[in-house]
């Protein structure tokens, strides 16, 4: 199973410091809150892969005709659904208020996600996931959204290389130079062409990040280096694809990555 279809979890950055490990190094972390996530709902290929009690849904037709029960329809895919942080009641439509009174929650959850299975999942609406989920997990892939810089240069954005800052080119040396092109029939600015421009608030995987400690009493995970985004934005932890690469069936391949020399030496 690889990291793309497996259960995740969904946390919010609080900050980056270090702390000294066994072997007294001292590393760079970032800490994440990772859970408490309620399970707001689960799908199945087949509505009756559903547990009991969870195989019928209601259609509300009105204050006249009232609210009728029918069966549920299948989903077609395996997936769990989970929310993390708790929102207001009264900051909540009444379409979030029906979802979240089905997982046992007064209030909505901010953030929402939705992670597929290659299975069917084991849990049910209501339940809670906590960071024990990470117990066992050496390296996850965390996905956020960058600080946003708003309109930046050239220099900033693409890592431009600025002019030289001689006689005669004083007032250019920021600039981003010739943009148009006029060999061949080709002409105009190209397609891509790197420019100035808002640069920021994009969704970024870092994927690899190795997980240094695991807090299940406060629901805290430590990360190794830096992760996407601002302190107190959303992230999403999940198992990482590339740990589990199996190459002992390619003999021909060349592995020059050590946690992949690593990973064929302990299947063997």
């Amino acid at each position: 199973m690889t990291g793309r279809k497996s259960l995740g979890l969904l946390g919010k950055k609080l900050g980056m410091t270090q702390i000294f490990q066994e072997d007294g190094t001292c590393v760079p972390v970032t800490i994440v809150q990772a859970g408490p996530c309620r399970v707001m709902q689960v799908k199945m290929v087949k509505a009756s892969e559903h547990p009991e009690g969870y195989r019928s849904a209601s259609i509300n037709r009105g204050k006249k005709s009232g609210r009728t029960e029918r069966a549920r329809a299948a989903d077609g895919y395996y997936a769990v659904q989970v929310g993390f942080d708790d929102k207001p009641s009264r900051l909540c439509t009444k379409a979030e208020l029906g979802n979240a009174k089905k997982a046992g929650l007064e209030g909505g959850k901010r953030l929402i996600k939705e992670f597929r299975l290659d299975a069917a999942p084991k849990v049910v609406p209501g339940e809670d996931i906590t960071v024990a989920l990470l117990e066992d997990v050496t390296h996850v892939d965390v996905t956020g959204t960058t600080k946003g810089r708003g309109w930046s240069g050239t220099i900033r954005r693409w890592n431009f290389h600025r002019q030289d800052s001689t006689h005669g080119n004083s007032r250019n040396t920021r600039r981003a130079g010739g943009i148009g092109r006029q060999y061949s029939t080709s002409h105009g600015v190209p397609k891509g062409k790197k420019m100035a421009g808002q640069y920021g608030v994009e969704q970024v995987t870092i994927q690899r990040i190795k997980v240094v400690k695991v807090d299940n009493e406060r629901n805290l995970v430590y990360l190794h280096g830096a992760v996407p985004g601002h302190v107190n934005a959303y992230v999403t932890l999940n198992r990482t694809v590339k740990n589990e690469r199996d190459l002992s069936e390619k003999p021909g391949m060349t592995v020059s990555n050590a946690a992949a020399k690593a990973l064929v030496a302990k299947k063997k």
